[in-house]
Parts: C-alpha cells; structure tokens; sequence
C-alpha cells in the first residue's frame, strides 16, 4: 500500500505540534521550578509550598509524558517514510519488461526522478554516473554520523537519533541520510545499519 505525500505530511505536522507542546509544558516546569523553589523558601513548613511542589511534581511527569510521545512519533513517521520509499523501489520494476537492459535502466531512472521534484529528492542520487550534490541539511547529516560511526564497524541508527544528533526535523532526515549514502561517504546495510565509508 503506498502512503501518500499527504499522510506523511499529516505525520509530521502532528509531530511539529507534540513538539510546540513539549516545549510549551518545558517551560512551565521550569516556572514551576522556580515558583515552588520561592514559596518553600518563603513558607517552608506551609500548606502553599506543599501545594507547590505537588504542581511542579505533575508537569514535570506530564513533561516527560509529553517528550516521550513525540519521540514515539519521530519512530513512527521514520517507519512511515521507509514504506513510502518502499513503494518508490517498487515503481522501479514496472517498466523493466519493456525493452533491454540500457533502456530498463533508463526508465527506472525516469521512474525515480519524475516523483523526486514532489518529495524534495529522496532518490535522485539513484543516477550513479553523476556525482551527488549534498546541501546544507545533508552536510549536517553527513557531519553527525562522521562522530558516531567508525570504518568497518556497523552501527544501528534510527532516523530519530539523526533528527537529535544533526539537529534538524525528523521529515528531513530520511532524505538527507539517503543522499549521504548514495553520495558514498556512508554505506548502509539492512535496515537502519551504517558505517563510514573508507
């Protein structure tokens, strides 16, 4: 089944508002924190400071309840990136039966690129007469993983740990990862296993 552009972006406009949220209740644990500290210092055997830190002891767990559900969503809108990229492999084998081996390799090609302009690239490096071209977001992705991953030794990653690491959007990490590996400078194994490339 192929996820749409729309259901991804759904994904990911949910995940933009878990994070406004989280930063939202952050901050009041944090104004919480210093209103509680206050009132105890004040009225350090009253029932207002007892009420005080009961408040701040119930968003700093909504906090991390909070933090907790946007990282679950980071994995998911991963997963859900990884089956619509699925979808795109399978469009490369559809026009095989129609002639040679040059002119399959020709029409996977097109396959691949024509769909590229929508999503913003996640397969246009799939040309391998011509050179990658990173940008920006993919240098900061590729800068990461030179400080996590070795020479021959593979290493789990998910899209999550890059989103963190490179500091950038979860939505933005799949394509830049695989424009990073197409270039070369990382190879990828399985699912979601890399390492440096010599």
């Amino acid at each position: 089944m192929s996820l749409s552009k729309a259901t991804l972006s759904a994904i990911q406009q949910a995940g933009t508002g878990l994070h406004r949220a989280t930063e939202v209740v952050s901050a009041a644990v944090r104004d919480q924190a210093e209103h509680m500290v206050a009132t105890v210092a004040r009225q350090p055997f009253q029932a207002e400071g007892e009420q005080a830190f009961a408040n701040f002891k119930t968003l700093a767990r909504l906090a991390q309840e909070l933090q907790a559900m946007e990282d679950q969503l980071r994995d998911l809108h991963a997963a859900a990136t990884e089956l619509s990229r699925t979808d795109l492999h399978v469009l490369v084998a559809l026009p095989r039966p129609r002639g040679g081996a040059a002119s399959a390799n020709e029409a996977a090609e097109d396959v691949l690129v024509k769909p590229a302009a929508g999503r913003r690239s996640p397969a246009k490096a799939k040309k391998p007469a011509k050179p990658v071209t990173l940008t920006a977001n993919d240098s900061k992705v590729l800068d990461y993983l030179k400080t996590v991953l070795k020479v021959g030794e593979w290493s789990l990653l998910t899209g999550a740990t890059v989103s963190a690491g490179a500091a950038m959007p979860l939505g933005s990490v799949g394509v830049s990862l695989k424009k990073v590996v197409d270039s070369g400078a990382v190879h990828k194994k399985g699912r979601g296993s890399y390492q440096l490339a010599a």
